[in-house]
C-alpha cells in the first residue's frame, strides 16, 4: 500500500499531520471540514520490553473522532511501525505542518530507531510528569534526536539535568522555544537563547532585575535573532516596574490597561516592551522586535 493512493482515497483537504507517542502510536490527518483522521499503531499490550520502530504493530486502528468515535480495524498489512509512519509522512510536501508529540513515561519505541525516520518534522512537543531516572534520558535522547531537525520545540515539565540542559537546547538555533513549566530557569540560561522567538511560563528564578540585565545587553547588541520574547510571573501585588525599566531609556507609547515602552538597541533596531498585572495573580512581560 502507498501513502499517496491512501490519502487520496480519503477525498478530503490534508491540512497538517500529528504523530503523537504514548503507549500507541497515533497518526492524526487534519482535514477541511471533516475533522481528524487518526490512524493508531498499537504495540502488543503483552510485550514490556521496549518496541523498535522495526517491530509490526499488533493491531492498526482508522477513526474519525465524531460523537459517534466510529473506528474501522486494518491489518497491520505487514508493515512495521518505521514503514507506516514513512508512507504516511511521504504524502505532504515539505512546506506542510509536521507535528510531532511525545509522553514521557508513557511512549514505549525505542529512541535510536527514530533516526532518519521523521526527515519532516517542523513541530516537536514534549509532556512530562513525575520522571525517574530512565525517564530522564529518554527525554534527553529525544531532545538530542530532534533538535537539530525542527523548526520548533514546547517542552511540558520535561525533565532535565547538567548533562543535557536548557543551555543546550538553547544553542540549537531554534526558530521558537516555549517552556510551558517552571524548568528551574536561570538568568544564565537567558544568555544561552540563540532563538527568534521565546516563551517562558511560571518561571520562579528570574527577577525583575534579571530582565533589566537582558534587555540591557539586547541594547548592546546581544541576542540578534530575537524577535519576540514573553515571561510569566506569579504577582499578586503590581511589581515595580521601575526596576524593569531602569536604564533603559524607554519611551511610554499608547494608553490602555499594560504599559508600553519603546527601546531601541545600538544597530537601531526598535523594539516594544509591554508589561501587564493580570487578575492581580500575574505579571506578564513581553518583547517584540518592531518591523
Amino acid at each position: 500500500m502507498k501513502a499517496h493512493s491512501l490519502v487520496k482515497s480519503l477525498r478530503v483537504p490534508i491540512i497538517c499531520c500529528e504523530i503523537e507517542m504514548r503507549e500507541s502510536t497515533e497518526i492524526r490527518l487534519l482535514t477541511h471540514g471533516f475533522g481528524g483522521i487518526y490512524i493508531t499503531l498499537r504495540s502488543s499490550e503483552k510485550d514490556e520490553e521496549p518496541t523498535s520502530l522495526n517491530d509490526l504493530p499488533a493491531s492498526v486502528e482508522v477513526s474519525r473522532r465524531d460523537s459517534e468515535n466510529e473506528y474501522v480495524m486494518w491489518s497491520n498489512q505487514g508493515l512495521s511501525f518505521e514503514r507506516w509512519i514513512q508512507h504516511i509522512s511521504s504524502a505532504f510536501k515539505h512546506e506542510d505542518p509536521f507535528f510531532i508529540r511525545f509522553h514521557i513515561g508513557e511512549t514505549k519505541l525505542v529512541v535510536p530507531s527514530f533516526r532518519n525516520v521523521f526527515p519532516k518534522i517542523k513541530y516537536l512537543w514534549i509532556y512530562g510528569k513525575e520522571p525517574n531516572e530512565k525517564d530522564i534520558l529518554y527525554s534527553e535522547n529525544i531532545l538530542k534526536v530532534f533538535l537539530p531537525v525542527v523548526g520548533k520545540a514546547r517542552l511540558f515539565s520535561v525533565p532535565l539535568c547538567d548533562n543535557f540542559s536548557l543551555q543546550h537546547i538553547g544553542m540549537t538555533n531554534l526558530e521558537e522555544l516555549i517552556l510551558e513549566s517552571d524548568h528551574n530557569v536561570k538568568f544564565d540560561d537567558l544568555l544561552t537563547m540563540n532563538v527568534e522567538r521565546l516563551k517562558l511560563e511560571k518561571t520562579k528564578n528570574i527577577s525583575l532585575r534579571d530582565l533589566n540585565r537582558f534587555f540591557k545587553l539586547w541594547m548592546k547588541g546581544s541576542f540578534p535573532r530575537l524577535k519576540y520574547f514573553s515571561i510569566r510571573k506569579n504577582a499578586k501585588t503590581i511589581p515595580d516596574w521601575d526596576v524593569l525599566m531602569k536604564g533603559l531609556k524607554g519611551k511610554e507609547v499608547g494608553e490602555g490597561r499594560y504599559k508600553r515602552f519603546l527601546i531601541k538597541n545600538c544597530r537601531g533596531v526598535c523594539a516594544h516592551i509591554v508589561l501587564q498585572h493580570i487578575s492581580n495573580r500575574m505579571c506578564h512581560v513581553s518583547f517584540f522586535v518592531r518591523d
